[in-house]
């Protein structure tokens, strides 16, 4: 891939689960991604809604420098330069602040992980207070906020995550949180 005029977005937080954009989705519906390092690619699709930020399930590694490229729901390329980026990990209890090269604003976020109890229905997290979005993982499946029975709501005043069908007991819960 040839990156001139790539935006260079940075220091950006990934865990095991996904890496968390500094970029906001212009449309709501599947989206693109694909990195590059040392001539290494991954390819991989997601859903994403207008207005929030982007959380891809992208497994990379920290300490790297890698060019992306984002293609919207309608395979438009998100910007021809593409973006490069260095990742750094999002380690549970920190929070990270990075810019927003596209709003000029600042982004926290941060990372909660537990295990389920048998027929657990929701959780509650003070780090998710007045939160501007969520994503859940679930043993590493990312999901969607909504009605669906593998969906769930989420409440930023009461910082509640409730769970439209219970949980398993010692299922692995990723929550990554925007503010």
């Amino acid at each position: 891939m040839r990156y001139t005029n790539a935006i260079h977005l940075g220091e950006i937080p990934v865990c095991s689960e996904a890496v968390a954009l500094p970029i906001v989705a212009t449309e709501t519906g599947t989206w693109a991604f694909l990195s590059s390092f040392n001539s290494a690619y991954q390819y991989i699709q997601f859903s994403a809604t207008a207005g929030q930020q982007l959380v891809v399930p992208a497994r990379l590694n920290e300490d790297y420098t890698y060019h992306i490229r984002l293609y919207t729901p309608g395979n438009t390329l998100l910007h021809d330069g593409g973006y490069v980026a260095k990742t750094v990990p999002i380690l549970p209890g920190a929070e990270y602040v990075y810019p927003n090269p596209e709003a000029g604003a600042a982004i926290s976020t941060g990372k909660i992980q537990f295990l389920a109890a048998e027929g657990q229905t929701e959780t509650t997290h003070t780090e998710l207070v007045n939160a501007k979005q969520v994503a859940v993982f679930i043993e590493g499946a990312m999901r969607h906020e909504g009605a669906g029975e593998d969906e769930y709501q989420f409440n930023s005043l009461t910082a509640t995550i409730i769970f439209n069908t219970p949980l398993t007991a010692q299922q692995k819960l990723t929550i990554i949180y925007f503010k």
